[in-house]
């Protein structure tokens, strides 16, 4: 689903249907953490350190990210100026932003989805400690 530095693909990006289709998974898999850990009746002591880990695994996950995306714009200036002698910097920094054809890569691989379960982790362990505090509140009123 990544095309070659120079080149466009004709079907625009196909990986956006695949991104359409990721926020209902998302909302579906938080619904689905969220019954496990009422299911599971968690402590709200494992609560807190499950939120503190899944959010340093994402600010470990992003940092990576970008790493890699830094890497990959290198990457492609070494391409453009052995092949054709110069860079253009601002073509290199078009083709890398956003959610183009040229960055697929570095958008869906292991990271993004280990990304993808650890966020929905992390706001599944949000909502159960909110509702847990919510109910020791309910029950200190009564």
């Amino acid at each position: 689903m990544t095309a070659r530095p120079g080149t466009t693909s004709g079907n625009g990006n196909p990986v956006l249907i695949v991104v359409a289709l990721l926020f209902p998974l998302f909302i579906f898999i938080v619904i689905l953490w969220r019954r496990i850990f009422g299911v599971h009746s968690i402590s709200q002591s494992f609560s807190i350190v499950g939120i503190i880990l899944t959010f340093v695994h994402l600010m470990i996950a992003f940092i990576y990210q970008r790493i890699s995306l830094a890497n990959y714009r290198e990457i492609i200036k070494d391409a453009y100026l052995e092949k054709y002698g110069e860079v253009d910097s601002q073509y290199i920094q078009d083709i890398t932003t956003g959610i183009t054809i040229h960055v697929n890569n570095l958008y869906f691989n292991v990271n993004t989805f280990f990304m993808f379960i650890s966020f929905s982790i992390f706001i599944a362990l949000a909502f159960y400690l909110w509702d847990s505090y919510k109910n020791k509140a309910g029950n200190r009123d009564e």
